[in-house]
């Protein structure tokens, strides 16, 4: 099912560091804070300090119990293996929160970080993922024509729309924008079988489509939700951040909602998460890939094969795969998205059981932990735990014109693109 989509503008070229313009911003939005907010946050290490001393407490109490029991009376074989293991249980408990609190304690010194903003022509080149599967048509279409509308130089970014669903409509209307003059702008879907890996097996697909068209591969890969809307300073925002640092694989922002209904009974805005716990997450330098708005160097996807289509949180698990290949994640706090809710309480409960259990019982990991390359003992933490996620690593280039060099294609011909 092929059709006319030209992409002759699109331009893979390394950025000019020396040239490179990045300012802080301050626009306002939803996610704001006050001098009094910075200054509490830096006691967020104190929610995990304070369960560690009242577990150990209660060890210690237990202990101090059962000893005296022995002495005084003696207690039945079954209640003195069941005293034990639930001492044993508040143990564990207890070593759980300490290094809950060793993690969050760089919430103490961690620096805040800033809002960035990257100006000029002189931007990385993104390949913009919309993964879509069965969404209404007019859903999508509004994220496709806010991805197209971003404030972004038109000959560095290209937005494909990868679907799952294999939808002759919105196959359609693809064809018919690039056939009005949309020039970056592409349609692929794939022929699944059995689930495929899901959103990541969508993911995955449209990285290997992109490295087809003209061009080749971008430096930076970035996804947005099938509903999320974003910004129109979107992209340059989040690429300020990936591109001054080089030790960064990825950056997320905040997701906020236009469908969150009065006084939000089933607390879908999770302001928790946003507002504080994936703060604490990017304070200890591993923020969490949230599963939409975020962008990534495309040799860090490549470093982890792909995103692992083992699991159904393949956002998550993808950011654990990356900090155990010694890269960092970040989070920030800036409203740049705006998406949709569940609009019944049986699809919140879907949502929210998928989240808990894929968290729960996230993947197999064979491979045993390891931080080699992570100096701090935060990152050695972190690297040590996230690196239960690991795959098999595939040989990645490091150097940016190297990683260009190896994905460059001609410019030339490729005017017909074939659904996959």
């Amino acid at each position: 099912m092929p059709f006319l989509a030209s992409d002759t503008t699109f331009t893979n070229a390394i950025i000019d560091d020396d040239s490179l313009i990045i300012t802080t911003a301050d626009e306002p939005d939803q996610i704001s804070f006050l001098p009094w907010h910075r200054f509490v946050a830096r006691f967020f290490f104190l929610t995990a300090a304070i369960p560690f001393i009242l577990t150990t407490w209660a060890s210690y109490i237990q202990l101090n119990t059962l000893a005296y029991s022995k002495v005084g009376a003696e207690l039945p074989p079954l209640k003195a293996w069941l005293s034990y293991l639930f001492m044993a249980i508040e143990f564990l408990w207890s070593l759980d929160a300490l290094l809950l609190a060793v993690v969050k304690a760089v919430t103490s010194v961690a620096r805040w970080r800033p809002r960035l903003r990257m100006l000029g022509e002189n931007v990385p080149s993104v390949n913009v993922m919309i993964p879509v599967c069965n969404e209404r048509l007019d859903i999508i279409q509004d994220t496709v024509r806010a991805a197209l509308n971003i404030d972004y130089p038109r000959h560095h970014f290209r937005v494909i729309v990868s679907d799952d669903g294999r939808c002759d409509e919105l196959r359609d209307w693809v064809a018919q924008q690039s056939s009005l003059g949309v020039q970056n702008l592409y349609y692929t879907a794939r022929v699944k079988h059995g689930s495929a890996g899901y959103k990541a097996g969508n993911l995955n697909h449209a990285i290997e489509f992109a490295r087809k068209l003209p061009g080749g591969q971008a430096e930076y890969v970035a996804g947005l939700d099938a509903d999320m809307i974003p910004e129109r300073r979107w992209l340059r925002a989040v690429a300020a951040h990936i591109v001054r640092d080089s030790k960064l694989a990825m950056v997320c922002p905040t997701q906020l909602f236009y469908n969150t209904p009065h006084n939000d009974p089933l607390y879908q805005s999770s302001a928790m998460n946003w507002l504080c716990m994936d703060m604490v997450r990017d304070f200890a330098g591993a923020g969490w890939n949230l599963g939409s708005g975020w962008i990534i160097r495309q040799e860090a996807v490549d470093g982890i094969g792909g995103f692992p289509t083992d699991c159904l949180v393949e956002d998550v698990c993808s950011s654990m795969l990356m900090l155990a290949d010694g890269w960092k994640t970040a989070y920030i706090a800036e409203g740049l998205q705006y998406g949709l809710v569940p609009e019944t309480y049986l699809g919140h409960v879907k949502q929210f059981t998928r989240w808990v259990s894929a968290i729960a019982f996230p993947r197999t990991f064979p491979f045993p932990p390891t931080a080699q390359n992570s100096t701090s003992a935060v990152a050695k933490c972190r690297s040590a735990f996230a690196a239960m996620y690991r795959k098999p690593q595939r040989d990645t280039c490091r150097r940016r014109s190297d990683f260009l060099a190896s994905q460059a294609r001609p410019m030339s011909t490729l005017n017909h693109i074939s659904v996959h």
